[in-house]
């Protein structure tokens, strides 16, 4: 072993030298060796297993050649993870091999990671090498890309299949997710041209293909596709009651602005348009202030990507609704003059009218043709009611009583009468408005009155007087009042009677008194409302539609149709 070598003693040949007993026996010169001393240590040298693959093996070897096996070089492979394991032989002509691996498992991360070997040797000299490693692996990490998440209906859009593999995917699949099913798409390389991007949401996801496999499909990819304003089919007006209603849907991406215009008027904003998130609906309702016969209206829905609108020209036909009667002046006394005026609204307009006077269910045609009808009126003049006409039909009012207003007046059903020592008497009042009655008596004390209004038209009123029976009955006046005048009556006393003859006279005068009041209830309520429905048909015209009343003879109330935009 030689100690203290320095670079001077670079190719000095040295050999072993025995004292000499004998010349030719002790001389060993013969046997030389040359010394080769550098100031820097050899890079060690590295191996890697031919395949590097992801899941399998890799083993990494460094080795370093030396001269003195008794203070061999130390190798390390630095933070690098694996199984190490060394190696000491001896090689050729004085030389000894330390050889060092690491084995562990091939991950894709591994990918293109420098293996660093670091050699030490016993005179603090170093040297490191390197290997860097070429891991093959499935595609990974994949995702796609295509710019603009937000696009129009109708833009070519390019989308990209980004991956992480090696060797490089050499194919892919696309799928577009719609409406809940998946869909191939006709697309294998890594760039996709879209050209038919429906409304709304589009999302696609793509798998990327190498040698070694697939891999798991991409994060979805969501593209919403916004387009102009569409006004759906459904959309309509209708006629009901006189008034023109019209609804009209549209579907817009972004949120679409809505404006109106009615016969060729100026334009003006919905009223409160709402949307629907979920289908990206926006409503709105234009309704007609009065009545109309005919009605062009326009719809007009625009955002950022255009506009879309509708013209509508609707054409009632129908026979008179909501004819009723109206009386000027409302408080007439009797004897003074009314006017009665028929009222309605006809499309088309009311051409004439017909005026009846009702007797229970009889009607008598007056002659009077005009949409008034003038009168002197009793309390007694009953009850009426007119009919409006145009080419469509003809629809009648309720039947109306004349409100007339006049001087109480006793009737001759007033009675008193005594009975087991009781006197009772009875005063029965017409009048209008109420009257109000006062008893005038002379010999009953300690009376009960009981006034007993008519519910039926608040114009019969009757007065009951109760009292005990005295030698001197006297007279009894019933007195009544109202607003428009009085009037008394001193009633008639009916003393010393049979029961069959109370009998008769109560039963007599409870059923006049039931005949009258049976009267006026009949009168009030006999003549009801006619029935004023009506079907309409739709008749399609050129750039139109006509409402028209299907039967002419019946009396609609409240005419309805649906018209549809054309």
């Amino acid at each position: 072993m030689t100690n203290g070598m320095i670079l001077e003693h670079n190719g000095e040949d040295i050999y072993p030298w025995v004292d000499e007993v004998s010349k030719s026996v002790f001389a060993f010169f013969q046997w030389r060796v040359t010394l080769e001393v550098t100031d820097t240590a050899p890079r060690p040298q590295l191996s890697v297993s031919e395949e590097q693959r992801e899941g399998g093996n890799i083993t990494v070897s460094c080795a370093v050649l030396h001269t003195c096996p008794s203070s061999p070089p130390s190798l390390s492979f630095g933070d690098q993870r694996g199984v190490v394991q060394g190696y000491h032989t001896e090689e050729i002509q004085g030389r000894w091999r330390v050889l060092s691996t690491i084995s562990f498992v091939a991950r894709a991360e591994d990918h293109e990671k420098v293996v660093a070997c670091n050699v030490t040797h016993p005179g603090g000299q170093t040297a490191a090498g390197e290997v860097v490693l070429d891991v093959s692996y499935a595609p990974m990490s994949v995702s796609v890309s295509g710019g603009s998440t937000v696009v129009q209906v109708g833009t070519n859009l390019s989308l990209s299949c980004i991956s992480d593999a090696n060797p490089l995917a050499s194919s892919y699949l696309w799928h577009l997710l719609r409406d809940g099913l998946v869909m191939p798409l006709n697309h294998s390389t890594e760039t996709a041209a879209v050209t038919d991007l429906h409304p709304d949401e589009n999302a696609f996801h793509c798998t990327a293909i190498n040698p070694l496999g697939r891999s798991k499909p991409s994060s979805i990819f969501v593209v919403t596709a916004e387009y102009k304003p569409s006004i759906l089919a459904n959309s309509s007006c209708s006629y009901h009651a006189g008034q023109v209603i019209c609804r009209y849907q549209a579907r817009a991406r972004p949120r679409a602005k809505v404006l109106w215009m009615v016969d060729g008027g100026p334009l003006f904003p919905g009223s409160d348009p709402t949307t629907s998130p979920q289908n990206h609906t926006v409503m709105d309702i234009w309704a007609a202030e009065g009545t109309y016969e005919n009605v062009s209206v326009t719809c007009l829905v625009n955002n950022t990507h255009g506009h879309d609108k509708l013209l509508l020209s609707v054409f009632v036909k129908a026979p008179p609704t909501n004819v009723s009667i109206s009386q000027l002046p409302a408080r007439p006394l009797e004897g003074e003059k009314v006017t009665l005026s028929c009222l309605g609204h006809g499309h088309l307009p009311i051409s004439s009218y017909r005026w009846y006077r009702v007797f229970g269910e009889q009607s008598v045609l007056l002659r009077e043709d005009s949409g008034s009808l003038s009168l002197s009126v009793t309390r007694d003049v009953g009850q009426f009611r007119c009919s409006a006409l145009n080419e469509m039909g003809e629809c009648s009012s309720d039947t109306t009583p004349v409100n007339v207003e006049y001087a109480p007046a006793i009737l001759p059903l007033s009675f008193c009468s005594v009975n087991d020592g009781e006197v009772r008497c009875e005063c029965v009042v017409d009048s209008h408005p109420v009257a109000q009655i006062i008893w005038t008596t002379w010999s009953i004390q300690d009376n009960q009155t009981h006034n007993i209004t008519d519910l039926l038209n608040w114009r019969i009123l009757r007065s009951i007087l109760i009292g005990p029976k005295v030698d001197d009955m006297g007279d009894v006046l019933c007195n009544s009042t109202n607003e428009h005048g009085s009037a008394f009556l001193k009633l008639p006393f009916i003393a010393g009677e049979t029961s069959a003859q109370r009998s008769l006279f109560y039963g007599g005068v409870g059923g006049t008194l039931l005949l009258v009041l049976s009267f006026l209830f009949w009168r009030f309520y006999s003549t009801k409302r006619r029935d004023c429905r009506v079907a309409l048909e739709e008749v399609e015209l050129k750039g139109a539609l006509q409402v028209i009343h299907n039967d002419p003879t019946d009396c609609p109330g409240s005419p309805e149709a649906r018209v549809h935009w054309i």
